[in-house]
């Protein structure tokens, strides 16, 4: 925990102890905030396939929901870290890939209208309308929502973590619902589903 930025924020104390108390209560469970974990737990089903950016606690959650997921890591340490525990947990239905960023991770996000960058390309191994989720919580956000709108089936779920970091919301399609939004006083989750 920073120190510092707990002090520059001090309204944001008791948001972080109500987190952190949910965390070590379901130690399992992704960070995402609890209201959209509660959404997800509700509305995943074993037969549905799913591709994640971003990936943690999250991936082996996912796993154990759906039939197949896909994990995009940009991070080696965290990559290694996280394979560990698939692996130690005997999980066997993620395919795992480490594809490093394109740009310093210190840097912005490149501009939309520039080349696609590989760790967002990973969603055209699918074919359109393939996926039941996807969850959007690694680098890229935007080129990863635009990547994943043709890939979701009718129905498909969008899951954005911190979705307050756009000040005009994150680039979903204007005719999809949004049936969850939830934040813990911190951060905000959010997730669509692709019109039927």
């Amino acid at each position: 925990m920073n120190l510092r930025y707990w002090l520059r924020h001090p309204g944001q104390v008791p948001a972080r102890l109500r987190y952190w108390w949910w965390e070590r209560r379901n130690p399992d469970k992704p960070w995402l905030s609890p209201g959209a974990v509660a959404y997800l737990d509700g509305h995943l089903a074993a037969g549905m396939v799913g591709l994640e950016f971003g990936s943690g606690r999250s991936t082996a959650w996912f796993a154990g929901k759906l039939r197949h997921l896909t994990s995009v890591e940009h991070d080696p340490a965290w990559y290694a870290r996280v394979r560990a525990d698939l692996d130690r947990r005997g999980v066997a239905n993620v395919d795992y890939r480490l594809i490093p960023l394109d740009h310093p991770a210190t840097e912005p996000e490149p501009p939309a209208d520039g080349p696609v960058p590989a760790y967002a390309a990973a969603a055209a191994d699918f074919p359109d309308g393939s996926l039941d989720l996807v969850v959007v919580d690694g680098h890229y956000r935007n080129f990863c929502v635009r990547a994943a709108v043709a890939k979701l089936r009718p129905g498909g779920l969008l899951v954005v973590d911190d979705a307050e970091r756009w000040a005009d919301g994150p680039p979903v399609p204007a005719g999809w619902p949004a049936v969850s939004r939830t934040g813990n006083g911190l951060k905000e989750t959010s997730i669509w589903r692709r019109p039927e």
